[in-house]
């Protein structure tokens, strides 16, 4: 089989899905640098993620989730301990003294810390800091600037959250890629953190049902709607690209490398099906315009792509699925022997 990378025009090396980039970010000042966004992207699982809001698929879907658990295993994928600071409200002094503590003990050691909602609710980097000043430097999406001390403890939600990278470990890339797997089978099953939130949102492949279940109500909320498919077609193209390099990369020396070609190629077929459909979508619906999710005519023809989408997800994630059992049954062998 000839296995070609995937080719969109558009750049690689921004996603809309910003716990990836600020992960991405941070590991750049680490020794494992080489990682690319589409690696973080595919490693960390943010690549196949899917967190719908059932009732009118608001803004708040793509970065609700628990960010300490999310980001922890994120980064233990990419071969790092972490630390993780996500002190609850009320914040007590000695809370945002060893919160502003574990930032500044990341960057003098030379990488940046990651947080949430600094300047608006995404996750970012801080870079720097100025305890004269009592400043922050600090950037996300929205903007690269200052915050204070004070500011920075005057969270918006209901914890302060920081996660920084700590020791590198020296992970096999058979390991960074079956903690991957495991990671993206769990979301994709519905099997990860549904707990946290109980029925306000829904992850994974049942998503799709709760997200077209939306559209035949007519209930979408236009800016929600439209962020939402903004971040997850980009996402689904992250993942056929991920995929491609992957069954592009492993040589076939040995039958696990051979496996992970196979299963590999065959699910970024599936997921560039499902790009192809979430792209057909976001120009139905751009954001943050929005489009006319509420109109019947409009939304039965996003409920024909969310099926075309749905059923090649739900392949690509089968062929996941084998490939994750088959790695985990090889190697628990191989450690008992």
């Amino acid at each position: 089989m000839e296995l070609k990378i995937m080719t969109l025009d558009r750049d690689w090396s921004k996603t809309w899905t910003s716990a990836a980039a600020a992960i991405h970010g941070a590991v750049s000042y680490t020794d494992k640098k080489h990682f690319t966004l589409t690696d973080v992207m595919g490693f960390t699982g943010h690549a196949f993620r899917m967190n719908i809001d059932p009732v009118s698929i608001n803004a708040a879907g793509p970065t609700s989730f628990p960010g300490g658990y999310i980001l922890r295993r994120n980064i233990g994928n990419l071969g790092f301990t972490s630390c993780l600071a996500d002190p609850m409200l009320p914040l007590t002094p000695d809370k945002v003294e060893r919160t502003i503590a574990l930032v500044q003990q990341s960057i003098d050691r030379g990488i940046p810390a990651i947080s949430f909602d600094l300047f608006i609710p995404e996750f970012g980097l801080i870079y720097g800091y100025d305890d004269d000043k009592q400043l922050f430097h600090a950037k996300d999406v929205s903007k690269d600037g200052t915050i204070s001390y004070a500011d920075f403890a005057d969270s918006k939600i209901d914890l302060l959250f920081v996660t920084t990278i700590s020791e590198s470990l020296p992970h096999s890339k058979y390991e960074i890629l079956r903690m991957a797997l495991s990671m993206i089978v769990d979301h994709g099953r519905g099997k990860e953190w549904t707990h946290v939130f109980e029925d306000k949102f829904v992850q994974g492949l049942a998503g799709y049902e709760a997200w077209i279940g939306v559209m035949e109500r007519r209930n979408a909320d236009e800016h929600g709607h439209a962020y939402n498919i903004a971040v997850i077609s980009d996402a689904r193209e992250f993942a056929a690209r991920f995929l491609r390099e992957l069954a592009f990369r492993w040589d076939g020396t040995n039958v696990v490398e051979r496996t992970v070609r196979k299963h590999a190629g065959e699910a970024a077929l599936h997921y560039e099906v499902v790009a192809e459909a979430l792209g057909k979508l976001r120009e139905l619906f751009p954001f943050p315009e929005g489009g006319k999710p509420k109109d019947p005519e409009t939304a039965d023809r996003a409920i024909v792509l969310l099926r075309q989408a749905q059923a090649a997800e739900s392949k690509g994630l089968e062929q996941l699925e084998q490939l994750f059992h088959f790695m985990k049954e090889y190697y628990s062998e191989i450690w008992v022997n």
